[in-house]
């Protein structure tokens, strides 16, 4: 794709090829609503009214918009972007627009062309004397210094690395916007990772960027991912206090955003293994029922809760038209909901917290979609609506001749009579940022930006913003000047350390990031041929300023200020961290606060290769429980190559509450997880005998569990006693019989045979029966099969097709009608395939059937069952017996309705109402598959194969997910790692499947809502 985009820019000469004709693979032939009665429709508070400011043909496919200093507002136009199935149509171009009301009426006089030389163009900002445009995997330049709305000559590659991901085509690089210090900001989902740099960039110095937010400082041109996780951010601004929020889709909502965190993100590894636990979202609330799945996120069904779970486009509003009640909050369009969603943000702790107001305004019109959303020079509320009737992932095709943009005013606006922000003087621009609206200010920042860096004299413009700094009582306003003085060189390395005493929270929070970003620049100017520092002395090896952090970090009241600081540990060299780390951890009133226990250890990870010791004497002083936790965790996984520095932390915990004792023994057991045996510290045996007498449960059951672990008999023979008593509690027998499993007890084989009988129990036996390599053993499960209760059949049947011996002994069972062929899924039959076995294919073939391997058969399948599925025979299905099927096929790895397992990708959402995308999905699983779920065949010493996807990482240890379990296995038991590029879904699901069950299943599938289990009526709305 990027060979494809680099010829295109390079063999594209402006104007030199006729733009082509977008045409519409939409396959609903509808027309959207006028404009006009679209715009009627739409329900807004009393006193708001909408117009239409632009629609279809004058805009079209709208995907973003930004602003220049003259007031005019520049569109996006996406015409490449395409269906799942094509992803992007290059043969098609996409453009960029000028659109401006000069009469202030609220409907666009003039519209221009700027370029229609780009694909796969998502987001534009214009400053610095051109536009810069996002065409992942590229960051552009497109030069008009005259201002004459005509580029000046070729675009300029400014970054480069931003690669979607082959599989996906909606969590790409988008949103670029300037942010108040001077950088420009963007984002990207964790699914289109890239490693980010400018062009040259060695490998080994290019950024690893792995979704969330990026910045980009258009002077030094220098790049940074400021943070990680999330599902696809695709809006972001910032308060009035200069804090950052980005909104997201699926796994939470609302975010605000800081240097460093590693936020949550679902079925994506973390780019960091030991971060270990990530940071949640920022709202109290869903705009979905997460208990009920997805479906409340259509039609109208989650009203009551926001309108679902896709969120795209985001403002704060700052302007001066909307009444002061709106002033400050977040708005964001909700794309199932069909609406904008209100936030209130709320200071708590070190950072805020997103309270859910009334949603803001909801479009009469089925075809709106949201896509940007963003406030002008006279404070009203311009909304870009993409305008289509398809999903957010454009299963069904793309309408691309429709797209609208609306403003919403409270009565009539007041226009500005300022004019082309560039032709006013250096004090003219300062006092813009005195005015009410927001806009005047980021335009007037971004101008004096522009000038310093073409060297024009701004030493009075500095003078009076240092004047209104130092005077203004307003704290937004001294804020505004703050940044200004900062982005245009007027904030000095003193002046910056006064800050740090400033009274106002939001002063020293700025004054830290100022001095971190003047740390970070530096060290990447220095290392460049020729490079220097900007203030003549590295800031970060001088002690001054550390010593200033590290008293803020001992005293300062505000949470704010904290979080800045834990953001700053990772700027630091990792020798200094443990000086700025162990104050802020002394802090017992972040014991519990939502983000600083997990920043100050994502800043800590270094050490424990650097000075492990540190890290036991930062979690032995720390009054912080989840980080001593973490911290524990982490000297566990290097107790055989290091074992004193957890020994040091287990001589303070026996002398420690049980609360402390706790989270050292919960840290250890999660770092030891999946070890079979480890080497016993000296200092273990003190601490054990505290927690054999304590008086909760679970604190002496960790800690004989790791007594176990450290090879003592005597925890071992309690362990076996529990799990052979037939009075004990079943789920502790479990757990019991698991630890023998894991550690691999002599007796094992015995053990597990006699506890194959006890129903519930017999799962897990069989688990550790499967890890000996003998026929006679496989035969004993095969025979054991009817004593197993049903819904633990498959984690038998998982056992016997883990081993070619156990799964031919299967085979014959199910040749002899012992076993039912039913019972036998797509996924056994795969795992069976998996041993490359000649004579176990041939047997599997005769009793159970064939696996369709080639595309050419699968696209011959998809066809022939289109034919028997169609909207006749649908309508005859009984969908409530649908899903029972599902229960029994799919739902062990997939969700639907809120209900199944969570290996896969949760079903409710998608493009279920199309037969086509179900049959493609089902029947030809591996045509795309994310790399989130690729399959691993895992070989293991013991014979074993596992098919399985690859959960988790450590340096000791592999978690694999399979079709029944999640198990963790070490490394040194793995023979081999099989790469595939095939799903973990397996072909033949429908094939092994009656015909009038498969039916039932589709037809299920394809309903809009949950059906009730037992329902004798069968339903013929589909």
């Amino acid at each position: 794709m990027k060979k494809t985009l680099l010829l295109l820019f390079t063999s594209l000469s402006l104007g030199a090829v006729e733009f082509p004709v977008p045409y519409n693979s939409e396959p609903d032939k509808l027309k959207p609503m006028p404009a006009i009665e679209a715009a009627a429709r739409m329900r807004l508070p009393p006193g708001f009214k909408v117009t239409v400011f632009a629609a279809e043909p004058d805009v079209q496919n709208p995907i973003a918009m930004a602003w220049d200093a003259r007031g005019r507002l520049w569109v996006a136009e996406n015409y490449t972007y395409a269906e799942s199935g094509k992803k992007f149509d290059l043969n098609l171009r996409d453009r960029i627009l000028i659109f401006e009301d000069k009469d202030g009426d609220g409907r666009f006089d003039t519209r221009k062309v700027f370029t229609d030389e780009l694909q796969m163009l998502t987001s534009i900002e214009v400053g610095y004397g051109g536009v810069w445009v996002m065409c992942p995997p590229q960051l552009r330049f497109i030069p008009d210094r005259n201002g004459d709305d005509v580029p000046d000559g070729a675009s300029e590659v400014l970054l480069d690395g931003l690669t979607g991901s082959p599989d996906m085509h909606h969590t790409f690089a988008n949103g670029l916007r300037f942010g108040p210090d001077g950088w420009l900001y963007g984002r990207c989902g964790a699914s289109s990772s890239g490693e980010m740099g400018v062009p040259g960039t060695p490998a080994e110095q290019q950024i690893p960027l792995r979704g969330t937010i990026w910045r980009y400082h258009p002077q030094r041109k220098v790049v940074e991912a400021l943070s990680s996780g999330t599902t696809n951010p695709w809006g972001h601004d910032w308060n009035e206090h200069g804090e950052l929020f980005f909104i997201n889709t699926v796994n939470g909502h609302l975010w605000h955003e800081f240097a460093g965190a590693h936020f949550t993100r679902p079925h994506t590894f973390d780019p960091n293994p030991r971060a270990y636990e990530l940071i949640d979202q920022h709202a109290d609330h869903w705009h979905f029922d997460t208990a009920n799945g997805w479906q409340k996120s259509r039609d109208g069904a989650a009203n009551d809760l926001g309108g679902g779970h896709a969120h795209i486009g985001m403002m704060i509003y700052q302007g001066d038209n909307w009444p002061a009640e709106y002033r400050g909050h977040l708005f964001t369009l909700n794309l199932h909901g069909r609406r904008a969603n209100q936030e209130i943000l709320e200071r708590r702790g070190s950072g805020y917290v997103g309270k859910h107001g009334p949603d803001f305004f909801v479009a009469g019109d089925p075809w709106f979609r949201g896509m940007e959303i963003s406030y002008g020079p006279d404070g009203g509320v311009f909304v870009l609506d993409w305008s289509d009737t398809g999903e957010c992932h454009e299963y069904s095709g793309v309408h691309r001749t429709s797209g609208r943009i609306c403003k919403i005013t409270y009565g009539e606006p007041k226009r500005s009579e300022i004019g082309d922000i560039t032709k006013l003087s250096a004090s003219e621009l300062v006092k813009l940022h005195t005015y009410a609206n927001e806009w005047f200010t980021r335009r007037a920042r971004l101008e004096l930006a522009a000038r310093a860096e073409t060297g024009r004299e701004l030493a009075t413009a500095k003078q009076q913003l240092r004047e209104l700094f130092e005077k203004e009582n307003n704290t937004v306003v001294k804020l505004r000047a703050f940044w200004t003085l900062y982005t245009i060189g007027g904030a000095d390395e003193a002046f910056l350390r006064k800050q740090l005493r400033h009274p106002d929270e939001h002063i020293r929070t700025w004054a830290i990031r100022f001095l971190t970003d003047t740390w970070l620049l530096d060290t990447v100017m220095s290392q460049r041929p020729g490079g220097k520092s900007e203030m003549g002395q590295s800031l970060v090896t001088s002690a001054a300023p550390l010593r200033e952090l590290i008293r803020l970090a001992k005293t300062d009241s505000s949470g704010l200020v904290r979080l800045s600081l834990a953001s700053t540990l990772q700027r630091l060299p990792v020798s200094q961290r443990a000086d700025l780390a162990g104050p802020l951890l002394a802090r017992s009133e972040d014991a519990t606060d939502h983000n600083l226990p997990l920043l100050i250890w994502y800043g800590l990870i270094p050490l424990a290769d650097a000075d492990p010791g540190s890290l036991a004497t930062l979690a032995a002083k720390a009054e912080l429980p989840l980080t001593r936790k973490l911290i524990a965790r982490r000297l566990a996984e290097d107790i055989e190559k290091n074992p004193a520095p957890l020994n040091d932390l287990l001589k303070v915990a026996a002398t420690r509450p049980a609360a402390f004792q706790a989270d050292i023994v919960n840290g250890m057991t999660d770092g030891l997880i999946g070890w079979r045996k480890a080497r016993k510290p000296a200092a273990w045996d003190a601490l054990a005998s505290k927690l054999a007498n304590s008086s909760e449960a679970t604190l002496r059951d960790r800690g004989r569990d790791l007594s176990v672990l450290f090879g003592d008999g005597r925890a071992l023979d309690t362990v076996k006693k529990i799990a052979l008593d037939p009075n004990a509690d079943l789920n502790a027998r479990k757990a019991a019989l698991q630890a023998l499993i894991d550690n691999r007890a002599p007796d094992l084989r015995l053990l597990c045979e006699q506890l194959l009988n006890v129903q519930f129990l017999n799962s897990v036996a069989a688990r550790g029966l499967a890890s000996f390599d003998d026929p006679a053993v496989g035969a004993k499960l095969v025979r054991a099969y009817r004593q197993f209760h049903a819904s633990e059949r498959g984690q038998l049947l998982s056992s016997l097709v883990s081993r070619s011996a156990f799964a031919s002994a299967l085979l014959d069972a199910v040749g002899e009608g012992k076993i039912p062929r039913a019972d036998i899924s797509a996924f056994h039959a795969r795992q069976i395939r998996s041993f490359n076995d000649a004579a176990l294919n041939k047997k599997l073939a005769e009793v159970w059937g064939e696996l369709r391997d080639s595309p050419a058969d699968r696209q011959q399948l998809i066809a022939r069952w289109k034919t028997q599925l169609t909207p006749a025979a649908l309508a005859k299905a009984d969908t409530s017996q649908g899903r029972l099927v599902f229960n029994t096929v799919c739902a062990v790895c997939h969700t639907l309705y809120g209900e199944g397992g969570k290996i896969g990708p949760d079903l409710t959402g998608g493009g279920r109402d199309n037969v086509d995308y179900l049959l493609e999905n089902i029947l030809d699983p591996s045509a795309v598959v994310t790399a989130d779920f690729r399959m691993s065949i895992v070989d293991l010493k013991d014979g074993r194969v596992l098919n399985s996807l690859i959960a988790a990482k450590t340096e000791r240890t592999l978690t694999l997910k399979t079709m029944t379990e999640t198990l963790t296995v070490e490394r040194s038991e793995i023979a081999g790692i099989r790469d595939s590029a095939l799903s973990l879904m397996p072909e033949g699901l429908l094939e092994a499947l009656p015909p009038e069950q498969a039916r039932d299943l589709i037809a299920y599938l394809m309903h809009k809502s949950q059906l009730p289990l037992l329902a004798t009526k069968k339903s013929g709305s589909h």
